[in-house]
């Protein structure tokens, strides 16, 4: 996530604990696009339709009630459901109430959590919710107390004392499979398992400084030991040592690598090209997609279909997007060999210079836009979901 994303959520969070909502902004236009659809039968349980609902335990705690486009009331991921969603991804943080941590409150923009929000005990609880309303769960680690993304991947608190990559690689397994065992002792254990998130400098790489806010901001490099692509080899170590951790309790989940340098495609594939260097398999590679950041969208196609001929065993989703949905399903839906698995909307309820909320918003009452999920109740017609 980028700072504008992690500023509009505390704000989102603020005004609904002061009751002081508005209406969203019109909606961002949609780029259509046309599918050429496939003769290749997908249904439900080989095509996703996702969404990131992270935030959802929060705003439940802050008094947000959803109402789905027949006028009735009805918990998020029930209307998701309604309208074709099948897939959930939750992120998880290790520590977030330690200092610099997502519910700290250090820093200009932060607000402290009265809870741990998306520590291993909130995931659990969440997920028992995905699972309950039939769908199927992607989780994704942050292997951070707080927000990691392209600008900032700070190495947990309690593991900042490591000063070898093995032993960092370690506490990335065992932290894993502590994590993973405890959601099959639940009986939620997770379909798939993002191992970082939009990883494409490296992961576990910066420290806080005493200007570090709760979103990771001004946080320096680890010179001791990190896993920057400018070391390829540490890097390769910590992302086996979390695959091993999924595969060593559930061998069957697949694995998801998320970059977000959709926009360069030269970059891609020197990334991707890196990982079979350094022989780190994986079974998907996850994108970010919104026009603002990796735009334009006019060329996301192209670059996905280079991608799918270019890497013919690996498998793609773009993992997080706002706005575009037909678009994007549309590259995902049009990939050979059912290799476009699928897009996970990000953040529905959740506007800002990323995208529009799928919601119009009324002090606590979120309503879903008839617009927004007509195009989903389209896909799911069109696609044969």
């Amino acid at each position: 996530m980028l700072l504008s994303k992690n500023i509009a959520m505390t704000l989102v969070f603020t005004i609904i604990t002061l009751l002081s909502g508005c209406g969203s902004q019109s909606d961002t236009n949609e780029q259509e696009g046309i599918s050429s659809i496939e003769s290749t039968p997908r249904n439900s349980d080989n095509y996703i339709l996702g969404a990131d609902v992270s935030s959802l335990k929060e705003f439940i705690d802050n008094g947000a009630i959803f109402i789905d486009t027949d006028g009735n009331e009805k918990p998020l991921l029930t209307i998701l459901k309604n309208h074709g969603f099948n897939y959930i991804r939750l992120r998880t943080f290790v520590e977030p109430s330690v200092d610099y941590g997502y519910a700290s409150g250090i820093g200009q923009w932060c607000d402290a959590k009265s809870e741990a929000y998306n520590d291993k005990e909130h995931i659990i609880e969440m997920a028992k919710q995905v699972k309950s309303a039939g769908m199927k769960l992607l989780l994704d680690f942050h292997y951070s107390d707080t927000w990691a993304d392209p600008n900032k991947q700070v190495i947990p608190d309690s593991w900042r004392n490591i000063n070898t990559i093995d032993d960092l690689a370690a506490k990335v397994k065992t932290y894993t499979v502590e994590v993973l065992t405890e959601m099959k002792s639940a009986g939620v254990e997770p379909d798939m398992v993002q191992i970082g998130n939009e990883i494409t400098p490296g992961m576990l790489i910066h420290i806080p400084t005493e200007k570090t806010d709760c979103f990771g901001n001004n946080s320096i490099i680890n010179e001791v030991i990190n896993g920057s692509v400018a070391s390829w080899n540490n890097l390769s170590i910590l992302l086996k040592a979390g695959i091993e951790g999924v595969k060593q309790v559930n061998e069957n989940a697949l694995i998801m690598l998320h970059i977000e340098n959709t926009a360069d495609r030269n970059g891609l594939v020197d990334w991707v090209n890196k990982t079979q260097e350094y022989d780190v398999k994986f079974d998907v590679l996850g994108l970010s997609a919104y026009e603002k950041w990796q735009g334009p969208s006019s060329q996301w196609k192209g670059t996905l279909d280079l991608l799918a001929d270019t890497y013919p065993k690996l498998n793609f989703s773009f993992v997080e997007y706002n706005p575009q949905p037909r678009l994007l399903n549309n590259i995902m839906y049009d990939l050979p060999d059912n290799r476009g698995l699928g897009t996970f909307f990000w953040e529905p309820v959740l506007s800002g210079e990323w995208g529009q909320s799928m919601f119009t918003k009324n002090g606590n009452v979120y309503t879903a836009k008839p617009d927004n999920f007509l195009i989903y109740d389209s896909i799911v017609k069109d696609y044969g979901l």
